[in-house]
């Protein structure tokens, strides 16, 4: 079982970048992404750089199917968001921000 911790959205109408973490067995893993089709439909398109998928694979062995998961708990807002972390973002980066949760 896995965490996903959301501490940075940025974006506008159609789409958001959304940064955060993957927490598991004391590991933070890193990702990044894009949250798109608010109307319609809501999809999530995860970006796993050569590290993190490195640990997943380590942690959960098949890549594909942790990113087949961890795309539908997006998409179902099964994740937490890291107010201080976005509170400091939002303080620095003066982007629109949303916060979803």
């Amino acid at each position: 079982m896995y965490k996903v911790v959301v501490d940075d959205v940025t974006g506008g109408e159609i789409a958001n970048i959304v940064k955060g973490s993957i927490e598991v067995k004391g590991l933070k893993i890193k990702f990044k992404g894009i949250a798109y089709g608010r109307y319609g439909g809501q999809n999530f398109a995860a970006k796993l750089s050569p590290a993190s998928k490195k640990q997943i694979k380590e942690v959960f062995g098949d890549v594909s199917k942790f990113e087949e998961d961890f795309q539908q708990r997006m998409v179902r807002g099964d994740f937490e968001i890291d107010q201080a972390a976005a509170e400091a973002s939002r303080a620095k980066g003066g982007h629109e921000h949303h916060n979803h949760g």
